[in-house]
């Protein structure tokens, strides 16, 4: 496995327009080195873009590119690592009501994992768009049905997600290698753990840290690279 330098230290501070460059979303962003791609988590980026949506709406203007992301690459996505990054955010005042808009979408698409944002749905109906046009298109179009049992209000054919907005599997597996280890794992820790691991953790306590995972199943990935001959593990 090929080490990355620095494993658990990042220090550029990217745009939220680079962090969906570096999962796949097709923006005006020059390239990223591969490093820099390394270490841009699909889960905390995916946080990042559901909460700029609730805070302005010019940020909404990658609504339509996230959606489409959904429909390609959600079935990459640990939801369970996803709800535990938007309740850490929640807790500290963040607006995650969008996780769920998100979810609507995904079910539509058979990403029946997603199920369990629909939760996270505002209490009251919340209404896309600009604020000044929405109101109107909605009397003039009606609304996208997929939305209205989070509570969201959509005019009809203002967001309409192309997949053209975002890469293929493959031009995304060549990329980013987090998302390169969903593909062969599958969408769960493991997944996250041997990619700590490829950007050079060396015991089960720095794949944890770096991973999100807790520290019994890195130590029980560590052990079984060790018996495979892949890793020397160190116990700590």
């Amino acid at each position: 496995m090929a080490k990355l330098r620095n494993p658990n230290k990042q220090t550029t501070v990217l745009t939220l327009e680079e962090k969906l460059a570096a999962i796949g979303v097709m923006t005006a962003t020059q390239q990223l080195s591969s490093e820099t791609i390394a270490y841009v988590d699909l889960e905390e980026t995916l946080a990042d873009a559901i909460i700029s949506f609730a805070e302005t709406s010019d940020e909404q203007r990658w609504l339509g590119p996230g959606l489409a992301w959904v429909d390609v690459h959600g079935a990459t996505v640990i939801i369970e690592k996803l709800t535990k990054i938007l309740k850490s955010r929640a807790s500290h005042g963040s607006n995650v009501e969008f996780a769920s808009l998100l979810a609507s979408f995904a079910l539509q698409h058979g990403h029946k994992r997603w199920r369990t944002l629909k939760s996270l749905a505002p209490n009251f109906p919340r209404l896309i768009g600009h604020p000044d046009l929405a109101a109107s298109l909605v009397k003039l179009r009606g609304d996208e049905e997929w939305s209205r049992d989070v509570n969201f209000i959509i005019p009809k054919g203002s967001v309409l997600p192309q997949r053209k907005w975002t890469l293929s599997q493959t031009s995304l597996a060549a990329l980013n290698p987090q998302y390169r280890n969903r593909l062969i794992y599958g969408a769960q820790w493991r997944a996250d753990i041997i990619t700590a691991i490829d950007r050079g953790a060396r015991t089960p306590s720095e794949a944890s840290r770096a991973s999100g995972a807790s520290y019994e199943p890195c130590h029980r990935v560590f052990r079984e690279l060790q018996a495979a001959g892949v890793v020397a593990a160190k116990t700590g």
